[in-house]
């Protein structure tokens, strides 16, 4: 049987920064198929790159307490996964005849383009996203307040 045990105080307070970071995230993501689709927004890339800081920044503000290894579990994913999977996106694009290297040009010399590299760069923020989410659920930091008087619950089909 898993014991229920009261959540410190002090831990509430960076749930709740945990909890606004999710949903700025959540806006993040969803809004990025939403972008208006124009020359500039496709040279800035906006919507993936938001989503890559917004997720970055809720990473960051992640910590362990007691015996919630929030971002213990979380930095395995982020060291084994996310981080060599964005180092193969923006790899070292190769070097034009000046020897500038000019992501730009990218499509040019058969490397993906700056959006391209943008865009995986996202789905891999996503993924860490997600992965968050999971781990911040198994310790039920998903909630403003702890749920109550699930256990007795007889869950039946409506007709």
């Amino acid at each position: 049987m898993i014991e229920a045990k009261e959540i410190p105080s002090e831990f509430v307070s960076i749930r709740q920064i945990w909890l606004k970071g999710i949903d700025d995230c959540r806006r993040a993501i969803g809004q990025r198929a939403i972008q208006e689709s124009s020359a500039e927004r496709m040279d800035l890339v906006v919507g993936d790159r938001t989503v890559c800081h917004m997720v970055s920044s809720l990473y960051h503000s992640l910590v362990d307490y007691g015996e919630a290894l929030i971002r213990s579990d979380i930095d395995r994913y982020y060291h084994d996964v996310y981080e060599p999977e964005v180092r193969e996106i923006w790899g070292e694009p190769k070097k034009d005849d000046d020897g500038d290297t000019d992501f730009s040009r990218a499509s040019m010399n058969n490397q993906p383009t700056n959006n391209e590299r943008w865009s995986a760069h996202c789905m891999e923020a996503i993924k860490l996203y997600d992965c968050i989410i999971q781990t911040l659920n198994k310790y039920g930091m998903l909630f403003e307040q702890q749920p109550q008087g699930y256990s007795n619950v007889e869950m039946k089909s409506v007709p």
